[in-house]
């Protein structure tokens, strides 16, 4: 297998095509370059498919730099992560990204990182570092960059916080996803985070959030006068011109290359002859008596308007649709193609089935939730980590809604992550019953078509990125090829250590038991305490009598018997007030 070039057999698990046939796999310099069905043959390897990949992961919560982390996930079949360093940016900013960027490159693995949206993560939060909508921006436009990380602030979002828009709309600037994080949100709520309106004066390319077919909204007039223009419309306009019909019969029904044109529509406090809402264009069909100076000027002071909404417009005067209707629809054409490409409409990431900006969440903790958020186009990830989970809330709607899920870690313990990885989740979900092909399209697909990884999919021309498992059962890994390399086998990592220096921030001063001290205060009768609930990251807030807690100084202590704990924060950055507080359900004795 030297210089990337070699040639293996196996059985072909082709998941898009729900297929499992014999196969021989050429592998030319990393790249599949022929795979030829063959008699079957017992001395094949095994179950030959493409790699795991984890669709939310943050590398640092395994205590590993990114080259060790991929050592131990080989093993598991895992070729690539979308990791995003919220942890390492949260403590040393821009610099912990490019370092996290850094370390990965120096392996065969692919890590694909993301910007992170939330730093710090609240405003309640004392960070060592702030990246603001600036600092996002640059990020975005590196190549290493490919996502912009899971937008915590849901409430920002919600209240239109101008910098939270602005960090979002720059990633639709250079067409990359946004991933989401808005436990417990549903309904309208969950809605209008998932749609995220944008706005011009943000930097956006839209005025407003996507609707049916891709296409942009637009700011419509009040409900009154929306009312009145209606009926304008249903009383004085519905026998169209010789020219408006003519065109209409050219554009409708997507009869021009497949671009959705509606008529007589209403945009802003205007009635639009036609109007495409995925390109933003509006055109306009003029009679002789728009010639005259009066309308000349009205029609000047339309269009300005109808710029001002974001829309470009056409006129066009009835001689050329009625006498020359096949260059009108090549000027109508090519108009369209060419502000498709201004607004970058057509690569925008995927937007799911009903627009969503904010395109994906691994918060959900029961499937209702999950349910209402891909009722509105958001994909939903299984997450399974070392500290919060949801694939058994979850799983089940993997039967249904297999183009619209993936699975996650989002934090991987080093211990955990050496029991194993995404293949863990695979055999789970096989073991409920869940289809295999389901299932591998979760693990496999998914991420790799939504984030646009250059991982390749086991097809002629692809990266030589695949796995061969002994089963599709327990799916123990027998081998894991990234770029054709030979980077793990049966338990074995070919991945070499790599030196790495040391990026930390970290000034404490000396800490006293007297520091740390909780008096309870004068006439105090109840003590909140904080509900820590197994396997998710949401808590409950608790109230206890302050006797349960209090000793004879009448300082709060942890009462063990109660299983309720104190709990210290100190500032690792600067001198400040030390955090205290009550946990409950750590179980610590």
């Amino acid at each position: 297998m030297n210089n990337n070039t070699f040639s293996i057999t196996g059985r072909i698990v082709d998941i898009l095509n729900k297929s499992i046939y014999s196969a021989s796999i050429t592998v030319e310099h990393g790249i599949i370059t022929a795979l030829n069905k063959i008699e079957d043959n017992e001395a094949a390897e095994g179950f030959i498919l493409p790699g795991f990949i984890d669709s939310h992961v943050h590398i640092e919560s395994s205590m590993l730099i990114p080259s060790e982390f991929a050592r131990l996930a080989v093993l598991h079949g895992t070729v690539a992560t979308i990791s995003d360093p919220h942890e390492i940016a949260n403590v040393c900013g821009i610099e912990g990204v490019e370092f996290m960027i850094d370390n990965g490159n120096k392996v065969p693995f692919k890590f694909n990182f993301g910007a992170p949206s939330c730093v710090p993560a609240t405003v309640f939060e004392t960070a060592g570092a702030a990246l603001d909508s600036v600092a996002v921006e640059k990020l975005l436009q590196r190549k290493e960059i490919k996502y912009l990380s899971e937008m915590m602030n849901f409430p920002g979002v919600l209240h239109g916080d101008v910098e939270v828009h602005k960090k979002i709309a720059a990633a639709q600037k250079v067409n990359k996803p946004v991933d989401g994080h808005a436990p417990g949100l549903r309904g309208e709520q969950a809605k209008q985070y998932i749609r995220a309106s944008l706005h011009p004066s943000e930097g956006g390319t839209f005025v407003a959030p996507l609707v049916a077919d891709n296409e942009p909204a637009y700011q419509t007039a009040d409900p009154m006068v929306y009312g009145l223009l209606k009926d304008f419309v249903k009383q004085h306009r519905s026998q169209p011109t010789i020219a408006e019909a003519a065109l209409w019969e050219s554009l409708r029904g997507k009869k021009l290359e497949g671009y959705k044109f509606r008529r007589q529509h209403i945009i802003g406090q205007f009635i639009a002859d036609f109007v495409c809402l995925r390109c933003k264009l509006i055109i306009e069909v003029d009679g002789t008596i728009h010639q005259l100076p009066e309308h000349i000027i009205s029609d000047v002071e339309r269009t300005k308007e109808l710029n001002k909404l974001g829309f470009e417009v056409l006129r066009l005067s009835n001689e050329q649709v009625v006498l020359d209707t096949e260059r009108t629809m090549k000027t109508i054409l090519n108009s369209v193609q060419s502000l498709e490409k201004k607004y970058a409409v057509a690569n925008l990431p995927p937007p799911g089935d009903k627009g969503a900006v904010i395109s994906t969440d691994h918060e959900c903790f029961t499937a209702e939730e999950a349910l209402d958020k891909l009722g509105y186009g958001m994909k939903i990830l299984i997450r399974e980590g070392s500290a919060a989970k949801n694939f058994e809330a979850l799983i089940e709607l993997l039967h249904d809604h297999q183009d619209m899920m993936m699975f996650c870690s989002d934090d991987k313990h080093p211990d955990s992550l050496a029991d194993g990885h995404i293949n863990q989740l695979c055999a789970r979900a096989v073991a409920k019953g869940i289809d295999i092909f389901k299932v591998l399209q979760a693990a496999c697909i998914n991420p790799v078509e939504h984030y646009k990884l250059e991982v390749g999919l086991l097809k002629v021309g692809d990266p030589a990125d695949f796995i061969v498992a002994k089963d599709l059962t327990h799916f123990q890994i027998q081998k894991t090829f990234i770029n054709g390399i030979l980077v793990a086998e049966n338990g074995m990592t070919h991945i070499a250590s790599v030196e790495s220096g040391i990026i930390n921030q970290f000034s404490c001063e000396p800490t006293t038991p007297g520091d740390i001290e909780i008096a309870a205060k004068e006439n105090q009768q109840e003590v909140w305490v904080i509900e820590a609930l197994d396997g998710q990251l949401i808590t409950n807030k608790l109230v206890f009598p302050v006797h349960v807690l209090a000793d004879k100084r009448g300082k709060l202590q942890s009462n063990v018997k109660e299983d309720i704990l104190k709990m210290i924060v100190i500032n690792r950055y600067s001198r400040s007030p030390i955090a205290k507080a009550f946990i409950k359900n750590f179980g610590f004795t």
